[in-house]
């Protein structure tokens, strides 16, 4: 039996090219921008500042959600391996099983233009402080993800990236 389970099996070999780990200092770093943008709302808008603050919070993610799923939706292989996470740094929809580094980047590069059209149209029509506090957010909740992409700038983009809430793996087959 263990014979044919041998023959039948396929193995993945994958070999780690760089690994980050992602310390308490650094996430505490970044919970920091979020108190700071809170209490500079605060002082320049007053307390609709702060309703901004919370609205355009969630505002932005559920703009990054639908823009993310979408571009999962359309390559219709992926949508499996990513799942919405609530845990620091990686708010938002981040991926479950080991994914493409150029589709990593590429999903992310359409959550960036995307959303910055939509907070332009929202500097246009609606209050400045929901605007400041829209381009906040999108680009604090993004922050980690470029510092992967840019992390991993000058490696091969044919690698699989492992994203976990300790550290990040760059893995090549």
């Amino acid at each position: 039996m263990s014979e044919v389970i041998g023959e039948e099996a396929t193995y993945y070999q994958y070999r780690l090219l760089r690994k980050s780990y992602i310390s308490r200092p650094v996430i505490w770093s970044y919970v920091s921008l979020a108190l700071i943008m809170f209490f500079i709302s605060l002082l320049f808008f007053t307390w609709f500042g702060v309703l901004c603050y919370f609205l355009s919070f969630i505002t932005m993610i559920w703009v990054h959600f639908v823009i993310s799923r979408s571009v999962l939706l359309l390559s219709k292989r992926y949508l499996q391996n990513w799942s919405f996470s609530r845990r620091l740094p990686w708010i938002g929809m981040v991926p479950t099983q080991y994914v493409n580094y150029h589709f990593f980047s590429k999903m992310h590069l359409h959550i960036t233009w995307i959303s910055l059209v939509l907070i332009f149209i929202f500097v246009i029509a609606g209050p400045i402080a929901f605007s400041i506090n829209l381009l906040f957010w999108h680009f604090w909740l993004l922050l980690p993800r470029f510092y992967c992409i840019c992390w991993l700038f000058r490696e091969r983009k044919d690698g699989l990236l492992k994203v976990t809430s300790q550290d990040i793996s760059y893995y090549i087959q």
